[in-house]
């Protein structure tokens, strides 16, 4: 009977312990999100990733999780190697979802699913 007893104990205590590591994963994939990046030199493609951060990261986050960045004054100087000119008016600008953002990189906040396009752009032009 004590045999029958443990036996049944070990058994919910198994099933417990599986249903509370079903409930961590899903909480900590809630609050992860996919964002896409790319990266152009005028209209030439130079890179694209897909990165995962947490939910509410800044879009400066993500693109240092993707490519080595430089930045100075809050702005962006360098991305995997390509480096703004200021001396030819070349300077990385971004937008997000198609739309240019009104915000510095590390104020603007990612939602899943995002699609974040900096361009090395010559805005003399």
């Amino acid at each position: 009977m004590k045999k029958k007893l443990v036996f049944l104990a070990m058994i919910f205590t198994a099933i417990f312990l599986v249903s509370c590591a079903n409930t961590t994963q899903k909480n900590n994939s809630d609050n992860v999100i996919r964002v896409s990046y790319q990266i152009k030199k005028e209209n030439k493609s130079l890179s694209k990733k897909t990165v995962t951060v947490k939910k509410g990261a800044s879009v400066l986050t993500g693109l240092k999780k993707a490519w080595p960045v430089k930045t100075e004054n809050k702005m962006v100087t360098k991305i995997d190697g390509h480096a703004q000119n200021p001396d030819l008016d070349q300077y990385w600008l971004y937008d997000i979802n198609g739309k240019e953002s009104k915000k510095g990189v590390d104020q603007q906040k990612l939602n899943d699913q995002d699609k974040v396009v900096f361009i090395l752009k010559d805005i003399s032009k």
